[in-house]
């Protein structure tokens, strides 16, 4: 139901992977993946109604449209819990730390994990999931893991579906941060609002079109 909002989002989790520090592009990806859980809801819901035969269609568009203002409510408690502004206070109160350490421990961070995609090189995509793929999808090895999603592009080692899988199990097991920045604080709290806006303004439009009968295939 929520394609176009999905496909939105990925632009918005894209171009801020590019821009942003890690860190800050990770809590705009479990943002995403928040939004496509709550897809996969949404559709599993109005497939059961579709496939109850014991509904008429009036009844069946109650049921719909019933879910579609869950999925609103839900929606905004998602939103609620999304708000990185306490962050963006941390960052104001927080001392910034010693430039020189933080400049070092980059560069060690860069060398350990180039060290271990030298290791990996000339390895298959198969023969990498074969001898790491379990402590991987587990999220149990935070280094190996960087070192494969921080790869220069055109140097990846795995297929985008592997790489997207190993993204949101990064999202999902690194705690937020305090981002050192008050202005990268605001973008990615410009960039989660921006994500909830469109969310909502598809499931008022799903909403209204339910009561047309017009409401599109998912």
């Amino acid at each position: 139901m929520l394609k176009a909002v999905i496909s939105r989002t990925n632009h918005i989790l894209k171009d801020a992977q590019q821009r942003l520090p890690v860190e800050a592009a990770d809590a705009i990806e479990k943002v995403c993946i928040s939004i496509e859980n709550l897809n996969d809801i949404i559709n599993q819901e109005m497939d059961r109604i579709e496939k109850d035969g014991k509904l008429g269609a009036g009844a069946k568009s109650n049921a719909r449209r019933e879910v579609l203002e869950k999925a609103g409510r839900k929606l905004e408690v998602l939103k609620d819990k999304s708000s990185y502004s306490t962050v963006a206070e941390a960052s104001d109160e927080k001392a910034p730390a010693e430039p020189y350490a933080r400049d070092e421990n980059s560069i060690l961070q860069f060398m350990r994990e180039r060290e271990i995609r030298d290791r990996l090189f000339g390895m298959t995509e198969a023969q990498i999931l074969s001898h790491f793929g379990a402590s991987l999808f587990e999220g149990g090895n935070q280094l190996l893991l960087n070192a494969i999603l921080n790869a220069p592009p055109g140097f990846e080692m795995l297929s985008e579906h592997n790489l997207r899988k190993l993204r949101k199990i990064r999202a999902q097991k690194s705690p937020p941060r305090v981002l050192a920045k008050p202005e990268v604080v605001r973008t990615v709290n410009d960039s989660i609002m921006e994500i909830f806006t469109i969310a909502k303004r598809e499931l008022d439009r799903l909403r209204k079109m339910e009561f047309t009968g017009t409401l599109p295939a998912k």
